[in-house]
């Protein structure tokens, strides 16, 4: 294979790539099998840089079935790492409504920071395809973004020097944008490496040893939302969705082992019945004296055991889901029990598996147990039991995983038998996790490939270009600090970040990357470590597949076992196919030049090479299961965040919506000339609501639903009026009026029932109902 053959710009082709380089090895599954031996390693990775140079003539196009699965299957990925992108910022601009509406509900905001509220949000449609305003800036551009992706240690030193107010816009660029394609192994492994940085430096200047991976900075939100990408979410949902949705559904399941609020709410419960306390049951007590009584202790007990035997049931689920979890969150926890043993020599493996679980749950698990539905688990917020059993569940893996407090909370030690029987096997566990390979040699491998490409690109808004250039410029003087490195000039010739574009007039760029300082591979075997006969029996290897493949299956040509030379010959007289033709003639010249060289043998059917091809074309079979149960899987995932991504723009619609109307009320403007204007009223039937998700609860008997209907009236902006009717009857059986900041005010405190004593409305949908009715009409 020539050097010139290896610096050809052309795109590799995605067939012929991936008929060497499954899906699952293309990944970070396989590929970290530690099984294969190093040469398999270095002769699969010799491979994927052959494959991905593909000169300028058309490349042999593969169809088959697994061709075809490969590609929907990458599809998808690029679907769910596009989508993550727009469900963070999203949540990103929904947390700061959140913050807003709280003082607007309160009249505690002013019309000028109300404008600015209003400005923040406007146009936040999808953003429209642009360029840079001139070529310089994008080659300048370009140099930079590529030296950020290709060397982590910049960001991971920005990482460290920004605040937690910036962490947020860094996050999108750097999870979503530059390591933004979730499922590639080149940006996966690079954006470890800065993982790997950040976290060196925490273990190297984190003198207390109890607050490591603790404390909330900018470097462990950077964690955090790195286990929200696709494989971490496609995770949660295959091993804990299940669980959680059937505890949902326990909606009376009482766990309160509390002592003061289960004598609290004992006392609510007989004075209910009986209409008076009797006198051994005073108010006011303290959680001690509650903790005493015998009555509390023999409602607590039952409830400890079965809180006790739900969270087993969690955790055997996630130690059954070892398998399952990404390699990069894996890799994660392997660093830091490195770094714990480099720092803490003496360590015993327990306390290198609290920081783990420092990690592994306070940072993964945990948070999408408590908040299953921001984690797009469940459907919707869970009632007050079943969210409270779910809080002791994560607290109980927590105390497993780390050595347990009950100061604060001395009640939980009537849980210590869970910690007692679990903790060598939750230690084993998070050892377990630990046990993946290493990813630095096909990292190397993987960026030869890239260098090879010479058509990098990031798909980039520009303010998300100004944001990063304009924290590298707040912090050039501890990230630049030698004049004549390859930042600090990248910085002078770009001169002062631009501003921030309003929304309307930001775009999305495909930004070319390359670097200024790329210096030629001159010699492919020096650079690779590998001889002119290895590349020579990859070549073979993989052209030889890539033409069985392409040929009929059941022929006297595919038979095994396989004649290469007859292989080779009809390839070379196939009519009608001329990429298929210089195939054959190829293998040809390799079949000899590899006899030649000693490598293989005619005399025993070039058995060597015969037997590789066969055992991957063998492989590639076998793993067209996998891709499909794959695809099936992360489709669902893909679902989930479309279905997410629908409720975060209804949220958004809501709160932009009243934002509108509470600046137009305070200029005093609208709300003269809607003064007297009644919109409405607006009729829905109970099969309506029902099926909307309106009503999540009703207690009209079946056989009289078919009668029933609301009507949604609004006299005032942010007012309304909702009627339920029967047919027939001239007056109302229920009038309720509702103003809009009491809806919102219940949604932000996660209150998701509205009881209208005949049925009970859903907060969130009933706010996407009135923002869909009358938000759009003439504002609210």
């Amino acid at each position: 294979m020539s050097v010139a053959m290896l610096h050809a710009p052309s795109r590799a082709s995605t067939s012929s790539s991936s008929s060497m380089i499954p899906v699952s090895r293309q990944n970070t599954i396989s590929s970290h099998d530690g099984s294969r031996s190093v040469r398999q390693s270095k002769r699969m990775s010799v491979t994927a840089l052959y494959l991905s140079m593909s000169a300028k003539e058309k490349e042999l196009e593969i169809e088959d079935d697994l061709a075809r699965a490969q590609k929907a299957l990458r599809e998808l990925k690029a679907k769910i790492s596009s989508q993550s992108k727009k469900n963070f910022v999203l949540e990103k601009d929904v947390r700061y409504l959140d913050s807003r509406i709280a003082l607007l509900i309160q009249n505690r905001m002013a019309l000028e920071e109300q404008n600015e509220v209003v400005s923040h949000l406007d146009d936040a449609a999808d953003l429209q395809e642009g360029s840079f305003p001139n070529d310089e800036k994008t080659q300048k551009y370009g140099n930079l973004l590529y030296m950020l992706q290709t060397e982590p240690r910049h960001i991971a030193h920005l990482c460290r020097l920004v605040s937690m107010a910036e962490i947020d816009s860094l996050l999108q660029t750097v999870m979503f944008t530059i390591y933004g394609n979730q499922y590639e192994s080149r940006e996966e492994h690079l954006l470890l490496t800065m993982f790997q940085s950040v976290l060196t430096y925490q273990f190297d200047n984190t003198p207390d040893y109890s607050s490591l991976l603790r404390a909330n900075t900018p470097v462990s939100r950077m964690m955090t939302t790195y286990t929200r990408r696709g494989p971490g979410q496609s995770f949660l949902k295959t091993v804990l969705a299940d669980k959680i949705n059937h505890l949902i559904q326990l909606k009376d399941l009482d766990l309160e082992i509390n002592p003061l609020k289960v004598y609290e709410r004992m006392l609510s419960d007989k004075e209910e019945k009986d209409g008076s306390l009797p006198a051994h049951l005073p108010r006011g007590v303290t959680a001690e004296q509650a903790a005493e009584n015998d009555e509390v202790q023999a409602i607590i007990r039952p409830r400890v055991e079965t809180l006790m035997s739900i969270a087993n049931s969690f955790l055997d689920t996630i130690i059954e889901g070892l398998e399952e979890t990404p390699y990069g969150i894996r890799w994660i926890c392997k660093q830091i029990r490195s770094l714990s043993k480099r720092k803490y020599p003496d360590a015993q493996d327990h306390t290198i598996c609290t920081l783990i679980g420092g990690f592994f749950f306070l940072r993964f698990i945990n948070p999408a147990i408590v908040t299953p539905r921001s984690y797009m688990l469940i459907d919707a917020n869970p009632a007050e039991n079943p969210k409270r059993t779910l809080t002791y569940i994560a607290k109980m893996l927590q105390n497993l995983a780390n050595k347990p407090s009950y100061a604060k909370e001395p009640y939980m030690v009537k849980l210590q038998p869970f910690i007692q029987q679990n903790k060598e096997r939750i230690n084993k566990f998070m050892l377990d996790l630990c046990e993946v390979q290493d990813f630095y040699e096909s990292l190397e491998f993987d960026n030869y490939v890239a260098l090879s490409k010479k058509d990098l690109e990031l798909s980039i808004t520009l303010n998300e270009v100004y944001a990063t250039h304009a924290l590298l410029e707040r912090h050039s003087a501890e990230l630049a600090k030698e004049e004549n490195s390859h930042l600090s000039q990248l910085l002078a010739e770009l001169g002062p970040a631009p501003d921030q574009l309003p929304r309307k007039d930001n775009r999305a760029i495909n930004l070319p990357l390359y670097s200024k300082w790329e210096l030629p591979i001159d010699d492919i075997t020096n650079q690779l470590d590998v001889t002119q006969e290895e590349i020579y029996f990859m070549e073979a290897k993989s052209t030889f597949v890539m033409i069985l493949r392409s040929l009929p299956p059941n022929t006297s040509i595919t038979r095994r076992p396989l004649r290469l030379d007859r292989v080779a010959e009809a390839a070379a007289t196939t009519k009608n196919d001329s990429v298929m033709v210089k195939k054959g003639i190829r293998c040809m010249e390799l079949l000899s030049q590899l006899q030649e060289l000693g490598v293989i043998d005619k005399e025993d059917g070039f058995a060597l090479l015969r037997d590789e091809v066969e055992q991957e074309l063998v492989h590639l079979g076998s793993i067209k299961d996998k891709v499909m149960e794959e695809t099936r899987k992360l489709d669902e995932v893909y679902r989930t965040i479309r279905d997410h991504n629908t409720y975060l723009v209804g949220q958004l619609e809501t709160y932009k919506s009243y934002l509108h109307n509470v600046r137009s009320q305070s200029e005093g403007t609208r709300r003269k000339q809607q003064k007297h204007q009644v919109l409405g009223p607006y009729k829905f039937t109970h099969q309506q609501l029902e099926k909307e998700g309106v009503i999540q609860k009703s207690n009209v008997p079946e056989n009289r639903r078919a009668n029933i209907f609301f009507n949604f009236t609004s006299p005032l902006p942010g007012t309304f009026v909702i009627s339920l009717h029967y047919k027939g009857r001239n007056r109302g059986l229920l009038e309720l009026d509702l103003k809009l900041d009491d809806l919102l005010e219940m949604q932000k405190d996660s209150q998701e029932d509205l009881d209208l004593e005949y049925v009970q409305f859903n907060v969130t949908k009933v706010l996407a109902l009135l923002n869909k009715r009358f938000a759009r009409k003439k504002g609210w």
